[in-house]
């Protein structure tokens, strides 16, 4: 079939071709072609090359989607060889590793190598997420906003610890990674203290854990109590893993990951399978205020047993062997202000009774305890045993009752009997400090004070024979007196 244009040739014209025009356009009157043919030329010219391009993009696409089915078969192959030989491998490797402590069953590592069914599970799971994530942006593109009655920037709270055999409730919330704060409970090695998910995962860590102690030194050995020094520079995942611990059971501590500065001091009780984690307390290799003690925390399942009182009093025992009084670091949290005031008192009655009636300085008290001149005085204040002496006299006297005294001091030895051996201590000071001399002035001040007992005219503080104890407006001048 023969197709003619005006004035142009003729040209056969196939159905299954696009629509192409070929002949030339129509002229006018003075030879030239029409505009509007020219535009219609152009036109079609234009959905020709733009059929022709869907078509280019299809028939790339399905070579595409070949491709990637090949690929993916392929890769499966590669993972069924590999999981074959690695299956080999891992069921010899596991018995070495395990030191032949496991079963063949029981280091049979087959069950957790992926089959291809898991692999298949992986790749759905894998384009479900993907779908997820698309769903869960917004209609600009940003991220929903935190669900209501859930404040932003608040984490999960552990609700429980297993360490060792016992099973701890946390009392406030540890900043533990999310992936571990989201589970209700963590298992945590006692000896390594690193944290876990599940209980599988737990037995499986203690069955090869090879330490048995904390990574540091052992400075002291009593019987089954031993206290180890770690520094906190050169074992700083343990000592971050114990700070993670020591915060669910304090809510005003603050440090969780910058433990370099710090000195770990960990107390463990000691059995044939290893020494357990019962407590510890930290302070800074450098103090500028003279802080011995920055932190102390003791496990709830180990509490009520005086160790809290054993690792204050460890801390006093380091201070003198540095020759450099101590005093923890303040403010003081009302429970601890109560556990440093009992040892305070304990320490400063069984100097005073082995003393007796005499003249004693505040200077020899903190030398022979290790305590500050403030701590000394703030306790002697609070028990009513400094007292100015009367008609006028100068100085200050220390008025001690020697039956309430020994009356206290035996029923705290028979509360808590555990002390502080120092000649089984073996330690020598991180930092050396020279101890400040004293100018002859300051030692003027702080010369002395007088002891006397009940017949010297005070019992417990109170008067007799017209004699005041003294108000609160002599404790600038007190503390003026006896300050060092």
């Amino acid at each position: 079939m023969t197709k003619t244009g005006g004035g142009g040739e003729a040209t056969a014209s196939t159905p299954n071709k696009r629509a192409v025009l070929t002949s030339p356009p129509r002229s006018n009157k003075r030879g030239r072609p029409r505009k509007v043919d020219i535009l219609a030329r152009e036109a079609a010219n234009k959905n020709a090359a733009k059929a022709h391009e869907k078509e280019e993009t299809a028939a790339e696409s399905m070579e595409n989607t070949e491709n990637t089915e090949n690929d993916h078969k392929q890769e499966g192959k590669r993972r069924r060889k590999y999981t074959k030989r690695a299956g080999k491998k891992l069921d010899i490797a596991a018995r070495v590793f395990f030191n032949n402590r496991l079963s063949a069953n029981e280091a049979d590592t087959q069950r957790f190598i992926p089959q291809e069914e898991d692999c298949e599970r992986f790749d759905e799971a894998r384009k479900a997420v993907g779908q997820d994530i698309g769903d869960s942006q917004g209609i600009d593109g940003s991220t929903p906003s935190t669900p209501s009655g859930v404040s932003a920037g608040v984490g999960y709270q552990v609700k429980k610890i297993r360490i060792g055999l016992f099973e701890i409730d946390s009392w406030y919330i540890s900043p533990y990674p999310d992936e571990y704060s989201r589970h209700p409970l963590l298992y945590i090695c006692e000896f390594c203290l690193k944290y876990m998910k599940s209980e599988y995962t737990y037995q499986r860590h203690c069955m090869k854990c090879t330490l048995k102690h904390p990574p540091g030194d052992e400075i002291y050995r009593d019987g089954n109590i031993s206290v180890f020094e770690v520094d906190g520079r050169k074992n700083k995942v343990y000592c971050q893993n114990l700070c993670l611990i020591g915060k669910m059971f304090l809510d005003t501590k603050t440090l969780y990951y910058d433990v370099e500065p710090f000195l770990f001091y960990i107390l463990c009780e000691y059995d044939t399978k290893g020494y357990h984690f019962a407590g510890y307390y930290s302070k800074e290799k450098r103090s500028a205020q003279g802080y011995n003690l920055s932190c102390i925390m003791i496990l709830p399942s180990k509490q009520r047993e005086g160790y809290g009182k054993l690792l204050i009093e460890f801390s006093y025992l380091l201070s003198k062997k540095e020759g450099v009084p101590g005093s923890p670091e303040k403010p003081l949290s009302d429970f601890g202000l109560l556990s440093y005031r009992s040892y305070w008192r304990r320490s400063i009655y069984e100097i005073l009774l082995d003393q007796g009636v005499g003249r004693i300085s505040i200077e020899d008290i903190s030398a022979r305890t290790g305590m500050t001149v403030d701590d000394i005085i703030s306790t002697l204040q609070t028990d009513g045993m400094l007292q100015r002496p009367p008609y006028g006299l100068g100085g200050y006297r220390l008025v001690v009752d020697v039956e309430k005294t020994s009356e206290y001091l035996r029923k705290a030895n028979e509360k808590n009997p555990r002390r502080i051996d120092p000649s089984k201590l073996m330690w020598t000071p991180f930092l050396m400090k020279r101890p400040v001399a004293l100018d002859g002035d300051q030692a003027a001040d702080n010369a002395g004070v007088e002891i006397g007992n009940a017949s010297n005219g005070l019992v417990n503080g109170s008067a007799r024979d017209g004699c005041e104890a003294p108000g609160p407006e002599d404790d600038a001048a007190m503390l003026s007196d006896l300050s060092v």
